[in-house]
């Protein structure tokens, strides 16, 4: 394989990481990449077949920018050329197409309101949708909940259809420092460090959640108990190896973006 792909199957050990010390051009094209593959993620389960969902990625130089996939192109046919550079009125800065105006609405503030934020990614799924009309945040009652133990925040509006700042500016204020965001009656949002563990963090929320509708009077653990399982499951890095695997199991080749 050639050093400008992101997967590298012989290397992928426990103690794999993500590129340090990138130059620009080299951590844009990963950030593009993670992106790329993540739509291709999403709908390996059917999720955003209809539209709905959108992954975003903080550009390293641009940072008031952020990349994601044009409007139009299924999210299983995503590539690094299907990717469009926005800036932070929503205006198109690099490459060609059109957005959707809610992944716009919704991510734009929570880049701008969180400089550590690199990648974000919302869309509908089977389970975080249907637990999001609970307005509630996930019970620690699995392992992946406990993921965001501490790290959650809920945005009670009722502005199902995100369709200007303001609102995107209340989910960001809702998501505080946290990792995910349960919108009411909408669904879920995750961030990360990297687009990486925001995607793979997602599967944890989604998990997480399938577990609450699934068995809404499950044990939850105590809050000290959640404090010490996080320690090993809530970094950053857990995400992104999370991230990895989804790769290899739902993808496969993931030279496919390029």
């Amino acid at each position: 394989m050639t050093a400008n792909h992101t997967i590298e199957n012989e290397s992928f050990s426990l103690g794999s990481g993500p590129k340090l010390n990138t130059t620009p051009d080299a951590e844009r094209l990963i950030r593009k990449q993670e992106t790329a593959l993540g739509y291709r993620i999403m709908a390996s389960w059917g999720w955003g077949a209809d539209g709905s969902g959108h992954i975003t990625a903080r550009d390293p130089e641009l940072t008031d920018c952020f990349w994601l996939l044009k409007y139009g192109v299924p999210f299983g046919e995503a590539t690094i050329d299907d990717l469009v550079l926005v800036n932070d009125v929503g205006e198109v800065v690099e490459g060609s197409g059109e957005i959707n105006p809610a992944a716009f609405y919704i991510h734009a503030p929570i880049h701008s309101s969180r400089a550590d934020v690199v990648g974000a990614i919302h869309t509908h799924t089977p389970y975080g949708t249907p637990f999001s009309a609970r307005a509630a945040p996930l019970s620690m009652s699995s392992q992946e909940a406990v993921a965001f133990h501490g790290l959650q925040g809920v945005y009670d509006g009722e502005e199902l259809n995100v369709t200007d700042l303001a609102t995107g500016q209340r989910i960001a204020d809702a998501l505080g420092q946290g990792r995910l965001v349960i919108m009411a009656n909408h669904g879920l949002l995750t961030v990360g460090a990297s687009v990486a563990s925001s995607i793979g963090f997602y599967l944890n929320a989604e998990r997480a959640a399938e577990v609450c509708v699934k068995v809404p009077d499950g044990r939850v653990i105590s809050s000290n108990s959640a404090t010490q399982v996080h320690r090993s499951v809530g970094d950053e890095i857990n995400g992104w190896h999370i991230f990895q695997w989804l790769v290899r199991s739902r993808v496969g080749d993931s030279t496919v973006v390029n």
